[in-house]
């Protein structure tokens, strides 16, 4: 039995009454260390057979019954221990008792593990004689294909003969003798050419494929049944496969969200292996909970401690976990993938759905108050990776448009265009260089407000350079943004601002600015400006969003206005 003390499992076993006197415990406890849930099941599923083992080995030896409280022997036992070990006092002869048995016990076992190699062995020849079987069988089927092309061919030297007879009864001419011999050729060679490539496939195929160690099924030797080969049964799904068939190649899912499902089907094959679908049940998921509020925040960065190396690391140190809202994150990509499933029949239930994840002490994201906002203005950019002007351009262009830091730092010179004679960003999929808007309703225009064009921003374009901010680099997994968000959130921790208080409120500042206005700027323009769906259902805001008209979406940029937020002027 596992149980929790404290912070650490114990394993608890039972020890049987007649046995008692013996071992001097009614109960034997075990401590597991700081081992994981996981590891710890696995480790008290070892000791239960092990301690099994032991108690039947006691047992059988020492011919006691169970209604007995005491283990003894006859005196005749007692004067053999006595002459073989010489012993002198009651303690002596008591340890040579438990000598005796320890011998006993693993005579025991060893004839234990001799009856599984006996078993295992028996097996092997079972296997072995049912691949000899096969074998045969394939001969027979080789064989009788060879007699049908011996009959195929005599069929044809028979049907030659029968047509020069008849051709010379009929006087056919030579031309006319020629086609009728170049038919007959044609037909004997693709006669000839299909059983000989019907004795190439049975030949290779393996002869493992039908029989099992564990089958003894007749094997089918009626010739004509020859023909009828059984169809291999189907692989199973395996959650790998599953992922690239019905996630990965859909168009409509964004690379972000195809690569961030890739990260945590990865992480389940590497904490269970890549299972069948339909053997990942509630059970499966379960344990895939317990073994990520398992792990530390910053796993996958020490790229020499194995997966358990990470679990058992953040038990025995005092380390940030995993939280609630990444292990919540992990199951809603992995309940959209079932979905699919789903709908398709290939898995009975989702495995991932009906979870609750308590959120209440997560620290949910704001808009930048104007305190916050100048104190940003008046702390100095921390010397860096980032140059400080490409920090003062893509904080401007997030606080004067709202836009995604994914969609800033991936402008490209070539996206700064002029539409209807007004400069603006053009957010589209890049399939080249593997990135896209998050979502559908993020391939938009963006009108540049005029603060931005008077600051300079176009500044930033170079002619030899492929992107507008080319300061920035890509990371492992092709984020431009990587660097810029750690720099960040050093930044704000120089600044000492809250936890809520993030670079994507920006985006928060923007849409609350906007929302909040008392001019005549409708909900749908800010909604397409934002790149958002639209939060109206009606026909006409599902249907005609994209046919927005810009001096609309130029308007609502223009009511972005602060009553002091200007970095310093790019030198």
């Amino acid at each position: 039995m596992l149980k929790l003390v404290g912070s650490r499992f114990h394993f608890r076993r039972v020890v049987p009454v007649p046995l008692r006197p013996i071992l001097g415990k009614s109960e034997i406890w075990i401590s597991l260390g700081r081992a994981g849930k996981v590891e710890a099941r696995r480790r008290a599923a070892e000791l239960h057979g092990q301690m099994t083992d032991l108690f039947e080995g006691l047992l059988s030896v020492s011919d006691i019954k169970q209604s007995s409280k005491t283990l003894t022997f006859s005196p005749e036992e007692i004067k053999s221990i006595n002459e073989k070990y010489v012993f002198k006092t009651d303690l002596d002869v008591c340890k040579g008792i438990i000598r005796v048995l320890e011998d006993t016990i693993e005579i025991h076992e060893t004839l234990r593990i001799a009856e599984v190699h006996n078993a295992r062995a028996e097996v092997e020849v079972k296997y072995q004689k049912i691949v000899m079987q096969q074998a045969e069988y394939l001969d027979r089927l080789m064989s009788g294909i060879k007699e049908v092309v011996i009959v195929a061919e005599n069929f044809q030297a028979r049907l030659l003969k029968s047509m020069e007879d008849l051709a010379q009864r009929l006087q056919i001419s030579s031309a006319e003798k020629k086609v009728l011999r170049g038919e007959i050729d044609r037909l004997h060679n693709t006669l000839i050419t299909t059983f000989t490539k019907t004795i190439e496939t049975t030949a290779s195929r393996p002869p493992s494929q039908s029989p099992t160690p564990y089958s003894e099924e007749a094997l089918p030797i009626v010739a004509e049944n020859q023909t009828k080969l059984q169809s291999k049964a189907p692989s199973p799904l395996l959650l790998s496969a599953a992922l690239e068939r019905f996630l990965n190649t859909k168009p409509a899912k964004s690379l972000e969200t195809q690569r961030d499902t890739s990260r945590t089907v990865a992480l389940f094959v590497q904490a269970f292996g890549d299972l069948p679908v339909r053997e990942i049940d509630g059970k499966v998921s379960g344990d895939f909970r317990d073994v990520l509020f398992s792990l530390p925040a910053s796993h996958g960065k020490r790229r020499n401690l194995s997966f358990q190396d990470e679990i058992d690391r953040a038990a025995s140190q005092d380390v940030p976990l995993l939280s609630t809202k990444t292990v919540k994150n992990h199951f809603m990509r992995l309940s959209s993938l079932w979905n699919d499933l789903l709908r398709r029949d290939m898995v009975e239930k989702n495995p991932w759905s009906r979870w609750n994840f308590d959120l209440s002490n997560q620290i949910s994201r704001r808009a930048w108050k104007q305190e916050e906002m100048n104190k940003l203005v008046n702390t100095p950019w921390p010397v860096g990776s980032i140059p400080n002007e490409t920090f003062m351009g893509i904080t401007m262009v997030a606080a004067y448009s709202g836009m995604r830091l994914g969609e800033i730092s991936n402008l490209r010179n070539e996206d700064i265009q002029d539409v209807e004679g007004v400069p603006c960003f053009r957010i589209c999929a890049h399939p080249e260089d593997n990135w896209s808007p998050k979502t559908e309703a993020g391939e938009r225009i963006v009108p540049i407000h005029s603060t931005l064009l008077s600051w300079g921003l176009l500044a930033f374009q170079k002619a030899n350079q492929k992107y507008l901010f080319s300061d920035l680099k890509d990371s492992r997994d092709g984020n431009r943004g990587a660097d810029f968000s750690r720099a960040f959130s050093r930044y704000k921790m120089i600044m000492d601002l809250p936890p809520a208080v993030t670079f994507h409120g920006f985006r928060h500042t923007v849409s609350t600015l906007l929302r909040n206005q008392k001019s005549d700027i409708r909900e749908i323009w800010i909604d397409a400006l934002l790149g958002h769906e639209s939060s109206h259902k009606s026909q006409g805001a599902t249907t005609y969003l994209s046919g927005i008209d810009l001096t609309n979406l130029q308007t609502t940029v223009e009511a972005i206005q602060y009553p002091d937020f200007y970095l310093g002027k790019r030198l």
